[in-house]
């Protein structure tokens, strides 16, 4: 159309498409191009109107003609922006049509010169542009990260400098035997390929546990008899802890040698130990110490350095005394509990207000964890255990050297998670039919099912998978109501025994049957915590309303019909106890 409108749509077209695209214009008089061929337009009088089509540079350049003042000086700054792409020719007529507006000699030169800087400016400002990382390129934990075909371990190793300073730096172990000295890039080249560090290590003591003598044995091909790794840390174990059964000591050797492939997992679960005062608790955690993946022991840790500590070492935590972070008392124990709830799957990060401007930082602190408790956890957190129950020995068992560094075999299953990764990788996320547990226990229990299966067909330990599978369904029935723990038994028992011989409603106080149970269990009362865990069981069992809870000067007391205890053990064939007297 040959209206104002269609004229200036026509240049904005024009002005997209480059500045030498032609602009060509209808005759005065003409409305449109229908208009134009019933008025007499003839195929001649067309080619001619296009020939002489002007190209929207020179439009524009008769545009600013009329203006005036900075828009003027503006307009003519936008147009060498657009002339520095011109041939010779378009440049001689751009710079003939400029000379009219008296733009001409040393002033055109200038700002051909200054657009074409600024072009070229403009060219280095996008090369320098962030790209968006594309899903093409693993981001993988530089402490300890697993992908479908690579995998890599953060070690620290000492330096000599050129001024004869020793420095401390990390470099990072890989699958295909490389040795690749860490800088500040984070998105490196690996088995030829690119993978980005989720965040940069840093050199420090806490990650020299693996020799750099080992290291270079790896490097030069050494491998892995992934049986012997299985047995070796299973019989530390068993050397120097006296466990109720065999399935125990085993299911600590998988979760000590999961810890070097807990990052492969969505979810790793925490370990309990629970048991009385001098039940090997503290034992266990010093045969893991040196074993299990940077791992650091605590009964006292503090919010702040855990969570830096977990985020940049992907670090195994073992904190003893663990029933006191749940105590709602302890205010200083919140980030602790936060920590505790996020930690044992990928994805749910602590997040942190750091700095003078208290600016949100998510810090990743998924790893392994082992608690050892006397008075056993709360719900929550024990919802994310595989308790392993202690107790105390009548053998004399050798103790446990304190000068054991552990090296030797740490260099083993530093060597087995780099070269066995595609088996474990497999059975987790390949093999359906190794995991039939479902919901959290299926969370819980997959790593081991998966490092149980990889151990049996590629280790030839035999009947480990059948064992591990069958301690996850006992478990899986007591996780859903379908059987009983063992401090679940011990408040039945205590309640039937405190209730024996009656038939109407008993009160029973709950500092009373803290101690009964504390017998039953073998434990000092003193460490059995507060009662307040023993009315969330009583509750659980369906043998407590609101009703029958009341609070006085001597403490809580609960209402207890001996019908339903005897019932409820009878559904759960619940052993019934006779105390000598």
């Amino acid at each position: 159309d040959n209206t104002p409108e269609a004229i200036d749509k026509n240049r904005e077209i024009a002005k997209r498409l480059g500045a030498t695209a032609l602009v060509p214009r209808l005759p005065d008089g003409v409305k449109d191009a229908n208009d134009w061929l019933t008025q007499g337009g003839t195929v001649e009088v067309v080619q001619e109107t296009l020939n002489k089509a002007k190209t929207w540079l020179q439009t524009e350049i008769e545009r600013v003609s009329f203006l005036v003042g900075l828009e003027r000086k503006d307009a003519v700054r936008d147009l060498f922006q657009h002339a520095i792409n011109l041939d010779e020719m378009e440049l001689s007529d751009f710079r003939a049509a400029l000379a009219k507006l008296g733009i001409k000699g040393r002033v055109f030169n200038d700002l051909l010169k200054a657009a074409r800087k600024k072009i070229e400016q403009s060219k280095h400002d996008a090369s320098e542009m962030p790209q968006i990382l594309g899903d093409d390129i693993p981001l993988l934990s530089p402490a300890l990260g697993f992908q479908r075909d690579v995998a890599l371990v953060t070690v620290s190793v000492v330096e000599r400098t050129k001024d004869n300073r020793l420095n401390t730096q990390p470099y990072l172990v890989t699958s295909s035997r490389e040795l690749v000295r860490v800088s500040d890039a984070q998105i490196i080249p690996l088995n030829g390929k690119e993978v980005a560090l989720r965040v940069l290590p840093e050199g420090s003591d806490f990650l020299m546990r693996w020799r750099f003598s080992d290291i270079q044995r790896f490097l030069k091909g050494e491998s892995v008899e992934p049986g012997q790794v299985f047995n070796t840390v299973h019989n530390l174990f068993t050397r120097y802890v006296d466990f109720r059964s065999e399935v125990e000591s085993a299911i600590l050797a998988l979760w000590t040698i999961g810890t070097y492939f807990y990052t492969m997992f969505p979810a790793y679960p925490y370990m309990a130990l629970n048991g009385p005062k001098n039940s090997g608790k503290s034992t266990v955690m010093r045969v893991m110490q040196p074993l299990a993946f940077n791992m650091v022991s605590t009964s006292d840790p503090t919010g702040p350095s855990m969570f830096r500590l977990i985020h940049y070492t992907s670090c195994t935590v073992g904190i003893d005394e663990a029933e006191r972070y749940h105590n709602p008392k302890d205010p200083g124990m919140q980030q602790i509990r936060q920590l505790l709830n996020s930690g044992y799957k990928q994805g749910m990060p602590a997040i942190r207000l750091i700095g003078e401007d208290m600016k949100p930082q998510a810090f990743d602190v998924y790893s392994p964890k082992i608690l050892a408790a006397i008075a056993g956890l709360e719900d929550i957190l024990a919802s994310r255990c595989i308790a392993i129950p202690m107790r105390r020995t009548d053998k004399k068992m050798p103790s446990f050297p304190p000068d054991f560094d552990g090296a030797a075999v740490r260099h083993q299953l530093y060597m087995l998670a780099l070269t066995a990764f595609p088996y474990v990788h497999t059975n987790y996320f390949e093999r359906p039919a190794l995991h039939t547990l479902h919901n959290r226990s299926s969370e819980l229990w997959s790593p081991l099912v998966a490092l149980a299966a990889f151990f049996e067909e590629l280790g030839h330990v035999d009947g480990l998978l059948q064992a591990i599978a069958t301690a996850a369904e006992n478990d899986e029935q007591i996780s859903q109501g379908k059987a009983l723990s063992e401090r679940e038994e011990a408040v039945l028992q205590a309640l039937e025994l405190l209730t024996r011989g009656q038939t109407s409603v008993v009160w029973i106080k709950a500092a009373a049957l803290r101690e009964k149970v504390a017998r039953l269990l073998g434990q000092p009362v003193e460490k059995m915590g507060d009662s307040q865990w023993i009315g969330h069981i009583i509750k659980r069992l369906h043998l407590l309303d609101e009703a029958g809870r009341k609070r006085g000067m001597d403490g809580i007391t609960y209402a207890v019909k001996p019908l339903d205890v005897v019932d409820m053990m009878r559904r759960y064939d619940v052993a019934v106890i006779y105390e000598n007297r």
